[in-house]
């Protein structure tokens, strides 16, 4: 997946007169720790790049007083250093040509794939980052092979059975060497004087017993490594998933643990030997990317305005609710929502209106449904609601009607109160298709002669 931003911020102008477009933007170059500044029109963007430098411009094409070509000049011109990425609407062929040829990095058309243009990002950052990262690759290959080192040291004395360990490269080396005696309290029978700088426990402490290590590995995480211990026994060397220790002054901190197992000439398992590294700042950084992964992935599939599944994911769901009703041998259910009457709202009320309509839809189609059901918002006012381990018709029909009933009430608004219906279109799985596509296309034709017969009602598929 992307591995951006962990390193230089790239600095990003975003240009473009639709409000939502700019902080749907925003939202996502904040979400990689991307510095954005973010200008309504191609004048305002031209005084922002007078006043300071930016790495990418983010630039729509059609904008009022000074459109997006205008300012692909003026950067070519002025400002050579600063790349352009344009998102226009209009994405025919010929706009394609034109701003490539002007210079720009790539030309996405609206709505724009997040992680499409995340990959282009990734690439920009990249060109600024080689240096930095192949700084740190190799201060990191040398920690690790002190790491390797320092265990081969401490394995051969213990094999010698020189238990005089102050050999100075374990001393003073980013690992802490330990060893174990095998009982079920694990007290430590000799580690390196460099615990102290870990840990904040000195070695006495250990050895004397004032400080039990299994008792400082974090509460939630003790379980977890005594586990891996035990299910370990019968190998001779093992390396425990990172984990959370407890430090003397309460600090947390994690560490990579690679142990081996010491036997007695009876193969009886006598001492735990190994080396702990402090990973911590690795292991946050491992998670937070964790997080912005898991975060891009939910942008990419559900829908910004009401955070229901998009069509992309819908599909994917669709498609395997197919295979479990083939295989536990029941029906499902595409239940295909069009709203009456939103159109005039959103043209008498204007777009804020209209999407506090979408955001009630979304609520009341979810406290309507199974929790087993799938609602997505597939684009507009056109909602789907996927329901699974169908018995029987009756059940389809039920559903509809409540949904029907639900988006009936009155949703209130500022000083208004907003009505609409809905017109359903059913189609149902193996009866009127076995395939994602031809289910959502039968769904969308009965609802259309749902329209036909009055709206504010539903309408099974019928050949």
């Amino acid at each position: 997946m992307l591995s951006i931003y962990q390193e230089k911020k790239l600095s990003i102008l975003i240009v473009d007169d639709d409000l939502r477009m700019r902080e749907s933007l925003r939202e996502l170059m904040t979400m990689y720790n991307m510095a954005t500044t973010l200008a309504e029109d191609g004048l305002q963007a031209l005084e922002y790049l007078k006043r300071e430098f930016f790495d990418l411009v983010l630039l729509d094409i059609e904008m009022p007083k000074v459109n997006g070509l205008q300012v692909m000049r003026e950067i070519h011109t002025h400002y050579p250093e600063t790349h352009i990425i344009v998102l226009s609407g209009n994405a025919t062929f010929e706009n394609a040509r034109k701003v490539l040829r002007m210079g720009a990095e790539d030309f996405l058309s609206k709505p724009y794939d997040p992680a499409e243009l995340l990959k282009l990002l990734n690439h920009l950052v990249e060109q600024k980052n080689n240096q930095v990262q192949d700084s740190e690759s190799k201060q990191q290959t040398v920690v690790f092979s002190g790491v390797e080192k320092t265990l081969m040291e401490l394995e051969e004395i213990i094999r010698t059975e020189d238990l005089n360990l102050t050999n100075k490269i374990i001393n003073s080396s980013p690992a802490v060497a330990f060893l174990w005696r095998n009982v079920s309290s694990w007290p430590v029978q000799f580690v390196s004087r460099n615990v102290i700088d870990l840990l904040g426990y000195s070695a006495n402490e250990f050895v004397t017993n004032k400080v039990i290590y299994r008792n400082i590995i974090h509460p939630e995480d003790r379980a977890r490594v005594i586990d891996e211990v035990v299910a370990d026994d019968k190998t001779t060397r093992f390396q425990h998933k990172p984990y959370r220790i407890i430090t003397k002054s309460g600090v947390v901190k994690w560490v990579d643990d690679c142990s081996s197992i010491v036997r007695n000439a009876q193969r009886i398992i006598t001492h735990y030997q190994g080396v702990i590294i402090d990973v911590t700042e690795r292991e946050l950084h491992r998670q937070n990317m964790l997080k912005k992964q898991m975060a891009l992935e939910h942008v990419a599939h559900h829908d910004a305005l009401t955070g229901l599944p998009n069509r992309l994911l819908l599909r994917d769901r669709l498609q395997q609710s197919i295979k479990k009703a083939q295989r536990i041998k029941k029906h499902l259910a595409v239940l295909y929502i069009d709203l009456d009457k939103f159109k005039p709202i959103n043209d008498t009320l204007g777009h804020d209106a209209g999407d506090e309509v979408l955001i009630a839809v979304a609520k009341r189609l979810t406290k309507s449904v199974r929790a087993m059901d799938t609602i997505a918002r597939i684009g507009g006012d056109e909602f789907i609601v996927l329901m699974e381990s169908v018995t029987n018709v009756q059940d389809v029909k039920a559903m509809a009607e409540k949904l029907n009933k639900s988006l009936k009430e009155p949703i209130h608004w500022e000083m208004h109160e907003l009505f609409i219906t809905s017109s359903i279109g059913i189609s149902l799985s193996p009866d009127d298709a076995d395939c994602a596509e031809d289910l959502m296309k039968k769904a969308d034709m009965a609802m259309y002669q749902s329209k036909e017969n009055g709206r504010n009602t539903f309408q099974f598929y019928s050949a």
